[in-house]
């Protein structure tokens, strides 16, 4: 039977490079989500400014307010793509856990048969052995 320790490797090698993609989305989604939260926060404080200000300044402050939400709207639309490719890099990295288990399942199965092979034929050895001592003692 083929060892299956170099497909091992290259099934965890294939993981580490999956998780490493995912963490980058993660890391986008989390940027995106800041970014999004700041520009928020910048609206209003701007906001809380134009009441101090005359009602010259408020006619800016709408042209502002609506590129703002425009930016906004722009932000969520990409999150909500970026969560979807979450969605099936945690899909892939699931398959490449499966297929991984897959093949260490089987290769614990193969070690353990051949274990079971060597054991008897040592256990064999070991009665011939004996049966031979019991015959010599007995002539």
């Amino acid at each position: 039977m083929a060892e299956l320790d170099p497909l091992i490797r290259m099934r965890k090698y294939e993981i580490e490079q999956r998780q490493k993609a995912l963490a980058e989305l993660y890391k986008r989604a989390q940027d995106l989500r800041y970014e999004r939260d700041s520009l928020e926060s910048q609206l209003a404080i701007e906001a809380e400014k134009t009441r101090e200000m005359d009602a010259d300044f408020l006619s800016y402050f709408g042209a502002y307010s609506n590129k703002m939400q425009k930016e906004i709207e722009a932000i969520d639309r990409k999150r909500s793509k970026l969560e979807n490719q979450i969605k099936m890099a945690q899909d892939h990295v699931r398959d490449a856990f499966a297929e991984l288990k897959k093949v260490e399942i089987i290769n614990d199965r193969r070690r353990e048969e051949e274990l079971s092979v060597l054991d008897k034929k040592e256990a064999d050895e070991l009665d011939e052995i004996a049966i031979d001592r019991f015959r010599r003692k007995g002539e």
